[in-house]
This record gives C-alpha cells, sequence and structure tokens, in this order.
C-alpha cells in the first residue's frame, strides 16, 4: 500500500452528490480514491477488492444488498474494523446526530454544507481526528447544552420497536399480556420523551435511526 496516499472509497447513490465528493477529493495530492458505489452492494465489492482506510458514505443509500443507515455502518464496522468512517447525510435531525455520535461515528457532514468540507473530513478520519461540518457542529453544540436525554423505559421501547414492526396495538397488546390502554399509554409516553407528535414522523424516525429492520438477505 502507498503510504504517501490516503485510500478513499465513495459511496452515494446521487449521482451529482457523488461527482461533487469526488471531484473534491481528487484535487488532494495526498488523497487516492479507488473507486465509488451507488448501494451497499457496489460498496461491499469495492471494499472487498481494494485496501481502503477511509470510506465516504451517504447515510441514506437505499437499494442495496446490505441495506444502508445504522444497520449498513454496523455492518461495515464488523466486516471492516479498521476502516474509517465519514458519514454524510441530508438528515438534520438532532435525534440522528446523537444516534450516530453514540455509535462512535466521529466524521460527520451535512449536504447543506459546502462540498469542500469532505477531504479535511477524510484526513480527520486517517489520523483519529474527528471532524463536524458546520451545520453538523452546530447540532452537536445544541446537544452539548442539553440536559441528559431521557432514555425510553424497556416497556417502552419494546411498544415502540412492535408498532413500527407493523403490529397494531391491540396486537402488541396481546403479545405482551397488557391491556390495550397500557399500549397505548407508553407509545404515547415513547412519543413525548422523543419530541415525536405524529405516527408518520415516528415511522420516519424509526428509518432513520434503524429502529425498523432491514429485509432478511439471503
Amino acid at each position: 500500500m502507498d503510504s504517501n496516499h490516503i485510500r478513499v472509497a465513495v459511496a452515494d447513490d446521487h449521482p451529482v452528490i457523488r461527482l461533487g465528493i469526488e471531484a473534491a477529493l481528487d484535487d488532494v495530492p495526498t488523497i487516492r480514491r479507488i473507486g465509488s458505489a451507488r448501494d451497499s452492494s457496489e460498496l461491499v465489492t469495492l471494499l472487498d477488492a481494494q485496501p481502503c482506510q477511509v470510506l465516504v458514505t451517504d447515510y441514506a443509500m437505499p437499494g442495496g444488498r446490505y441495506g444502508d443507515g445504522l444497520n449498513l455502518l454496523s455492518f461495515l464496522a464488523e466486516r471492516y474494523p479498521a476502516l474509517r468512517i465519514v458519514v454524510i447525510t441530508a438528515i438534520d435531525k438532532p435525534v440522528l446526530i446523537r444516534t450516530l455520535l453514540a455509535k462512535g461515528i466521529q466524521n460527520l457532514l451535512s449536504k447543506a454544507d459546502d462540498i469542500a468540507h469532505v477531504a479535511p473530513a477524510v484526513q480527520a478520519a486517517h489520523v483519529g481526528r474527528r471532524y463536524y461540518s458546520p451545520a453538523i457542529a452546530a447540532i452537536v453544540q445544541s446537544l452539548s447544552g442539553d440536559k441528559p436525554i431521557t432514555k425510553l423505559s424497556p416497556r417502552e421501547s419494546e411498544v415502540i420497536s412492535l408498532y413500527v414492526a407493523g403490529n397494531s396495538i391491540m396486537e402488541i397488546a396481546k403479545q405482551l399480556g397488557r391491556s390495550k390502554q397500557t399500549v397505548s399509554t407508553q407509545k404515547v409516553s415513547a412519543m413525548a420523551k422523543l419530541g415525536i407528535a405524529s405516527d408518520a414522523d415516528l415511522f420516519k424516525f424509526a428509518s432513520e435511526v434503524g429502529l425498523v429492520p432491514p429485509p432478511e438477505i439471503s
């Protein structure tokens, strides 16, 4: 491996954004892009074929065999433990940023920020330093001023997980041996703690943070 260059892979399902990332990286003499992928299937094929030190990946990148979001990040961490990851996302919800930070992702870029942040984020990831683009840094700063997040109780978490998996309140009550009113109250309480007001937002949140399980891979 060429020790004078950082070997980088790019993954994003949006061609224009992917080309922008590629151009930003190709302009830096110390970075060598080994290839790009449009989904998780192409990404794993690329990473299996060539040594890579840093990955720049979109958070939401549906359509691949290995999923996207938190599920893909967990898979990559297990399969390529030495790989450093820079996540770029259009999702600006504090709960997602908090979740990514808790998962150990320390290099985060917002698609709302200048693409020029990609190269310094890669360089920071390569040496084990954190890097946030301005929009992400503002969210992280706001989180640091928060009181510790109120976590869901085990029963609330159980109810929410079953609900976003497609079960009705009645079905959840039957599965858990609780009354319909109890399950409904636990769901409402959990949504209040998460700052979510509607079922539509609950399902969107569940998708963003990986509560909805990916389809099984045969």
